[in-house]
C-alpha cells in the first residue's frame, strides 16, 4: 500500500519553539501513566507503531522552507527507550529519526515527552491514552472503550487543523504590550538537571478547601496559593519594582468548537505587585477571581488570537527568508517571552479513562518545563497531583506551598527526584 503524504504548516503558537529551543530551553513537557505491571517495552513499541499512523499530527518531521519551516509526513519505524534521569530533554529530531517526541518507559511507567511545537497537554494526552490502551490490548486484555479512545475513533479533518488561523478576525486584533516580570534568583544544578517536587493531594479534602471554603475552583485555588506563597517567602519580590506574573495556559478548543490536536491553548496572567506581598490570601483569592473573570471571555480571547495571527500575517515578514524570521524570534522571545514570566501553572484537569482501563493505571502525571521554575498538575481517581519542576537549587517555595497545604487541612505526600548524595554531584 501506497503511504499517506501530508504536511502542515506549523500552527500559529508552535512557530516559535523550533527557533528557540536547545539543551538548555527545551520546551517540551511530559505526561506519563503508572501501570500495576512493569512495562514489556517490545510490545509497547509495538503499541506505538499501530497508533501512530491514526496520529497524523504527531507522526511528522520538521522541513526548512525558503519562508517557513513546516511539518511533513513520517512514517519511519518509531523505537521507545527506557527512560533517563533527565527531565524533559530537548528533543533531537536527528537523534530521534525525524519525531518531535520521545515514548520511554521505566518499570511499570510509560511516559510520553512531547516537543511544544506539535501540540499542547490535550494532544499529547490524547495520545498517550491511546497509546497505553493499544499496549493492554496488544496484552491480551479485554477492553470497552465507551467511547472515549481517540486512537480507534476514524481521522477527522479538523483534527489538523490550525485554529488560530481559523478564529483569526482582522477586525478583533489586540495590541499586546507587557512590563518585563520579577524572576527567581539562584544557583543552578549541573548537567541539565531539574529538580522534581511531587505533592500528591487529596481530590476531597483539595474541593472541601477550594469549593467550600473559598468559592474557586482548583485552578484559582492552586494560582492563588503560588504566588500567595511566592510573595510571602521571598524577600527579593518585594524588594524590587517588577511585577509577579504567573502564566496560565487555557485550553481554547471549548470556546471555539475546535477538536485539533495541534497546540491551541492561550495563556491567563495572575498579576501581584511589590506592595501586594502582605495582603492576606482570602484577597489574593478574590483578586485572582476577577483577573480570572475579566480574561476568560470568548471575545477577548478571539482578539488576542487575532493579535498573534496578525504578527504572523504582516506583509512585511511573510517574505522574509526563514533564517532571519528565526533570528527575529530568537529576540522576540526574550522580550515577550521570558523576560515578562515569572513562573507558568498548568493544570490539565482531570483524566478520565474506561473502567476496563482503570483497573491497569494506578497514576497519571504532568510535568512541565520552564523559565526557572514550572508548575504542572492533573488529576486522576482520588488525588491531584501537583509537580514543580526547577533548575535552581533553593527549594523554600516547595516548602512554603506543602506548608501552606497542611495549615488548610490538606494532606499532602511530598516526593523528590533529588538525594543528598547529589550535593557533590550537582
Amino acid at each position: 500500500m501506497k503511504k499517506k503524504k501530508y504536511w502542515f504548516k506549523i500552527d500559529n503558537a508552535g512557530k516559535v519553539f523550533p527557533a528557540i529551543s536547545n539543551d538548555n530551553r527545551t520546551n517540551t513537557f511530559r505526561l506519563s501513566m503508572t501501570l500495576v505491571n512493569e512495562i514489556n517495552k517490545d510490545v509497547l513499541e509495538q503499541a506505538v507503531q499501530m497508533i501512530l499512523p491514526r496520529f497524523e499530527a504527531f507522526a511528522v518531521k520538521i522541513q526548512n522552507g525558503i519562508f517557513w519551516q513546516y511539518f511533513s509526513e513520517n512514517h519511519r519505524a518509531y523505537r521507545v527507550e527506557k527512560e533517563g534521569s533527565i527531565l524533559n530533554k530537548y528533543v533531537h529530531p536527528r537523534n530521534n529519526k525525524g519525531y518531535l517526541f520521545k515514548v520511554y518507559y521505566y518499570d511499570n511507567r510509560i511516559t510520553l515527552e512531547t516537543f511544544h511545537a506539535l501540540s499542547d497537554g490535550f494532544g499529547s494526552l490524547s495520545f498517550l491514552i491511546s497509546i497505553v490502551y493499544q499496549y493492554l490490548i496488544l496484552l491480551g486484555n479485554k477492553m470497552d472503550s465507551e467511547g472515549m479512545i481517540l486512537g480507534i475513533k476514524p481521522i477527522q479533518p479538523k483534527e489538523n487543523e490550525d485554529s488560530f488561523l481559523v478564529n483569526y478576525d482582522k477586525n478583533m486584533i489586540k495590541k499586546m504590550t507587557e512590563e518585563n516580570a520579577f524572576h527567581f534568583k539562584g544557583e543552578l544544578f549541573d548537567y541539565g538537571f531539574s529538580h522534581l517536587f511531587s505533592l500528591k493531594l487529596s481530590l476531597v479534602e483539595l474541593k472541601k478547601v477550594a469549593k467550600e471554603k473559598y468559592n474557586s475552583t482548583i485552578t484559582e485555588f492552586f494560582a492563588s496559593t503560588l504566588c500567595y506563597c511566592i510573595m510571602r517567602q521571598n524577600a527579593d519580590f518585594y524588594k524590587q519594582k517588577k511585577p509577579l506574573k504567573l502564566f496560565i495556559p487555557i485550553n481554547l478548543r471549548p470556546f471555539f468548537d475546535s477538536i485539533t490536536l495541534r497546540n491551541f491553548s492561550l495563556y491567563l496572567k495572575t498579576v501581584f505587585n511589590p506592595e501586594d506581598h502582605l495582603l492576606d490570601f482570602t484577597a489574593i483569592i478574590k483578586s485572582v477571581k476577577n483577573q480570572f473573570k475579566d480574561q476568560v471571555d470568548k471575545n477577548v480571547l478571539k482578539s488576542r488570537i487575532s493579535g498573534y495571527v496578525s504578527l504572523e500575517k504582516a506583509w512585511w515578514l511573510r517574505f522574509l527568508p526563514a533564517f532571519i524570521k528565526n533570528l527575529a524570534f530568537k529576540i522576540g522571545y526574550d522580550i515577550l517571552g521570558t523576560k515578562i514570566n515569572t513562573a507558568s501553572f498548568s493544570n490539565l484537569g482531570y483524566v478520565k479513562l474506561p473502567k476496563d482501563m482503570q483497573k491497569h493505571i494506578k497514576d497519571v502525571n504532568f510535568v512541565i518545563g520552564g523559565f526557572g521554575i514550572g508548575i504542572g498538575s492533573i488529576g486522576y481517581q482520588n488525588n491531584i497531583n501537583l509537580n514543580f519542576t526547577s533548575r535552581i537549587k533553593d527549594v523554600s517555595l516547595f516548602k512554603s506551598v506543602s506548608d501552606f497545604f497542611t495549615s488548610e487541612g490538606i494532606a499532602v505526600n511530598a516526593i523528590s527526584n533529588y538525594r543528598e548524595a547529589y550535593d557533590e554531584l550537582l
